[in-house]
């Protein structure tokens, strides 16, 4: 999980024996490789005032030497004398990372040092839409993964009345996550050589996977405090938990990754990695998560799994609580 690279660039994960793929290989061949989506730095004053042709020409010949640049189009002026705009060919893939990194670093500092006295300049385009993006799924992450986290095990702790086993039940579905999108980035960037996985692949498969891992996970820690409450010792009710709730999981799990696999037989890399992950993460959820690793850890934790309400115990007068002396 820890080699994931983010990947923006859809077009080369369609087929690559169509026209619009063979224009753009041509293009790549004797043009920029940042031709196929220039970046647009506008110069602008901000409060309607002309732009001067010297500070246009200037501009424009300052943007052309920022970094990573190989190419600069002469500037166009607009129907607003206070705009002007500069087209700059990346040398590099505008959608690679390579490109997404220097247009959010290096080239954005570049461009606004250069923006003449009373103007500004702002970095547009295809690469610097992606580099927003970017940023914001690091945002996003970040503050989604702990916040879903969160909320699951308050309601874990609420459905259980136990503080201990909603810890493990999230450690279980965080683990799933991390394994699910390690098999993905082991397949694609590893064994398919592909430069990185798509970039909406770990906020959809954190959200989806943990979504199903936490049902599955419920199904089954349910039915081992069921069996525990009918006075079944920890590893016996584990046993009895898995007999009986374990082929509804597996049946479930496997219809659902059945499902989804079935998007690993299109044409588009995308989808074939959105298949496999959300299959392998469903498949892991139900056979390693709810039908292994949770029940194994709540009978070797035992009766202090369900600290501090003790759902584990009989009710009084339950089915098979002690007749009363």
């Amino acid at each position: 999980m820890l080699g994931y690279k983010s990947d923006y660039d859809f077009s080369a994960g369609f087929p690559q024996d169509t026209e619009s793929a063979k224009a753009a290989q041509d293009l790549q061949r004797g043009f920029a490789a940042g031709a196929l989506a220039p970046t647009e730095v506008y110069l602008t004053t901000g409060n309607g005032t002309p732009l001067t042709d010297q500070q246009v020409s200037e501009f424009a010949a300052a943007a052309a030497k920022a970094p990573g640049v190989a190419q600069a189009q002469p500037p166009q002026r607009g129907s607003d004398p206070s705009v002007a705009r500069v087209n700059l060919l990346l040398n590099e893939n505008p959608v690679s990372n390579e490109a997404i990194t220097l247009v959010r670093e290096d080239l954005r500092d570049a461009v606004h040092a250069a923006a003449p006295a009373g103007t500004k300049a702002l970095v547009g385009g295809t690469t610097a839409i992606f580099a927003d993006i970017n940023s914001a799924n690091n945002r996003d992450l970040s503050v989604i993964l702990p916040v879903a986290a969160g909320l699951i095990a308050l309601i874990l702790a609420l459905l259980l009345r136990s503080l201990v086993a909603p810890i493990y039940l999230v450690i279980a579905v965080l683990l799933n996550f991390a394994a699910t999108l390690g098999a993905t980035v082991y397949l694609f960037q590893g064994v398919q050589g592909e430069p990185g996985v798509t970039f909406q692949l770990p906020i959809i498969l954190y959200l989806f996977v943990v979504a199903i891992g936490t049902d599955y996970n419920i199904l089954m820690i349910a039915r081992l405090r069921e069996e525990a409450r009918e006075g079944n010792e920890p590893r016996q009710a584990a046993a009895i938990g898995v007999e009986h709730a374990g082929p509804t999981v597996a049946a479930a799990g496997l219809i659902l990754a059945g499902t989804f696999a079935v998007l690993m037989l299109a044409p588009i890399s995308f989808l074939q990695q959105m298949g496999f992950a959300v299959a392998i993460g469903i498949v892991l959820s139900a056979f390693v998560m709810s039908m292994f690793f949770v029940p194994a850890l709540t009978a070797l934790i035992g009766h202090k799994a369900w600290w501090p309400g003790h759902g584990d115990e009989r009710p009084a007068g339950g089915r098979h609580a002690a007749p009363t002396p």
